[in-house]
């Protein structure tokens, strides 16, 4: 028992010496991938909790092997965020046409955080199989062949699905004549 907390109070400190010399060297290698931040200020708090929750220890935080292992670690927790927040984007472009390429070459419309808050909520209304589905694969990021395994479907099932969860979003983001208000429900019919 005593081994353990000793253990766990040189990893704190570990942690803490290397937070002191690589905390904005973190960030600024975060912040040459996301370009925002906020977003990098995260990725550098995702850094350290991985850290803390890794099992990697260094006799001197100051190292070079110390020093290249936290910006990598540093690098790929920006690199998911960066793959997180990409998903998180093609799920507010569906309405837009751009995730199978039929916009015409227009680029995406930009959505204020009402839009984007109303377009989540109808994300949240899709049935649970279309729900699943596109939780894992825009949310978490997993891969057709991840989500299959995870939900116990075919990949082709999956595609089908995402496929048909963007065509459902589409549908209940229909805009009035006017182009001011959004319609949902059914499609209107012209």
């Amino acid at each position: 028992m005593g081994r353990a907390v000793y253990d766990k109070k040189m990893r704190l400190e570990f942690i803490e010496k290397c937070y002191q010399l690589y905390e904005q060297k973190m960030y600024q290698a975060a912040f040459g991938i996301l370009h925002d931040s906020g977003c990098a200020e995260d990725a550098v708090q995702e850094a350290f909790l991985k850290l803390m929750k890794g099992q990697v220890y260094f006799g001197n935080a100051e190292s070079e092997d110390c020093k290249r292992y936290i910006i990598t670690v540093i690098k790929h927790s920006a690199i998911d965020l960066y793959n997180k927040k990409k998903k998180e984007q093609e799920i507010l472009c569906f309405l837009d046409g751009d995730i199978d390429g039929d916009s015409k070459g227009e680029a995406p419309k930009e959505r204020g955080r009402e839009e984007e808050e109303e377009l989540k909520t109808l994300i949240l209304g899709l049935r649970p199989k279309y729900y699943d589905v596109v939780e894992a694969l825009a949310l978490k990021n997993l891969s057709v062949k991840e989500t299959s395994r995870r939900l116990g479907i075919s990949e082709a099932n999956v595609r089908k699905r995402f496929e048909r969860a963007k065509k459902m979003l589409k549908v209940a983001w229909v805009k009035a004549p006017d182009g001011e208000d959004k319609y949902y429900g059914k499609e209107r019919k012209r």
